[in-house]
């Protein structure tokens, strides 16, 4: 499921990030924000331990261990699935931590530590910046590389003195900041191409959906005329093929014409007082009974990428395989500018192992919302977002 907006002039991403544009997508980079958050660990846990000979202080290079540590998991935690979006202070928490461990790492090996070359903090601050990339824009990404950065060069230049390879300062500073920038540009790299295909692609494909609106019309046409012609076969056609049979009109025939008349009159007013969503949450074939309640048919006013993740949860809840559902009620309230939606629904199992199964369905639904609230009882879970009436 992609929800993004047309790119921008020149074929350049916007500053959105992959999450944003594509939260489906980024759900299935989840293994390899796993895998950064360990490797950057392991790097720093090897190198330490490689270089333990160096360490004159096991406090500081514990204590950057477990910097390093945190920061893998503040970019584990922020990335679930049920947290989205991942936002600037998830960002900047990982980038702190890396910080630190840099700072930390240095101190560890204070007064012992001829060479830059076998220091850590670079490659494994990088590899927890790569983590990031399907989450943020290109943007954030470089200015977190570069404040790392700046952080690692001082201690660089602190360091210098000891160092015993004779060479310009700078050069010190070079080797160690090249993994950790290289590693940062491809993170950004990464996420403004993503972006910006995904961008294009949407782009294409509305130009084809505008292009097909006039056909989509006369279907549209056909369908609507197609269902009053059901509702005519189904109550006036019997009713006048039974007075052709008989020859004559009655009272009671009379009372009957009333009675078909204000069966279609309903009918009619039904239908066209229904919203979209009340009229694919009533279709034949749904297994879970619903009740919609929008009397001022707010449920119009939804932008498509609000009805593109309503319509993916409605269409899990209604799967066997995904949930066990009992019920659903749809509630839509204006308040101002903005409408609140509010679900309930009742589930047979659990409501957190629902919640676990309807995870990407909620995941999307935050981030097109930004507010999305989840209360969860033994068996029943209320989700309530608002949005802007368009």
């Amino acid at each position: 499921m992609t929800l993004a907006a047309p790119p921008r002039p020149g074929g350049r991403a916007s500053g959105r990030s992959p999450q944003q544009v594509d939260p489906l997508g980024a759900l299935a980079a989840r293994p390899i924000t796993l895998g950064a958050a360990l490797a950057a660990w392991l790097v720093a846990v090897v190198d330490t331990l490689l270089r333990a000979s160096d360490v004159s202080s096991p406090w500081a290079a514990a204590g950057a261990l477990v910097a390093v540590a945190a920061g893998g998991v503040v970019l584990v935690v922020s990335a679930a699935p049920l947290r989205a979006p991942f936002g600037s202070a998830a960002l900047w928490g990982v980038a702190g931590a890396c910080a630190a461990a840099g700072v930390l790492s240095a101190l560890a090996t204070a007064g012992s530590n001829p060479f830059v070359r076998d220091d850590w903090a670079g490659i494994a601050s990088g590899v927890l910046l790569l983590g990031v990339a399907p989450y943020r824009s290109a943007r954030g990404i470089l200015a977190a590389g570069g404040a790392v950065a700046v952080v690692l060069a001082v201690v660089v230049l602190v360091e210098a003195p000891g160092f015993v390879t004779p060479v310009p300062t700078a050069s010190y500073v070079v080797v160690a900041l090249t993994p950790l920038l290289a590693l940062t540009v491809a993170a950004a790299t990464f996420s403004n191409v993503f972006v910006a295909h995904v961008e294009g692609w949407v782009s294409r494909a509305s130009g084809f959906r505008r292009a097909s609106t006039d056909d989509l019309r006369v279907t549209l046409a056909r369908s609507v005329q197609q269902d009053r012609v059901t509702v005519l076969n189904r109550e006036v056609v019997p009713f006048f093929a039974r007075l052709v049979a008989s020859g004559r009109i009655g009272e009671e025939d009379a009372d009957e014409a009333r009675r078909v008349a204000d069966s279609l009159r309903a009918s009619l007013v039904a239908d066209a007082d229904a919203t979209w969503l009340a009229r694919r949450l009533a279709a034949p074939g749904r297994r879970v009974p619903t009740e919609v309640v929008d009397p001022d048919r707010l449920a119009d006013r939804l932008g498509p990428e609000h009805r593109t993740a309503l319509w993916a949860l409605f269409a899990a809840v209604d799967d066997v395989e995904v949930v066990e559902a009992r019920s659903l009620r749809v509630v839509l309230e204006a308040e101002e500018a903005r409408v609140d939606i509010a679900i309930d629904l009742a589930f047979g199992s659990s409501a957190a192992a629902a919640r676990r199964s309807l995870a990407p369905c909620l995941t999307v639904l935050r981030l097109v919302s930004g507010d999305l609230r989840v209360d969860r009882a033994p068996s029943h879970l209320t989700l309530r977002f608002s949005y802007d009436q368009h």
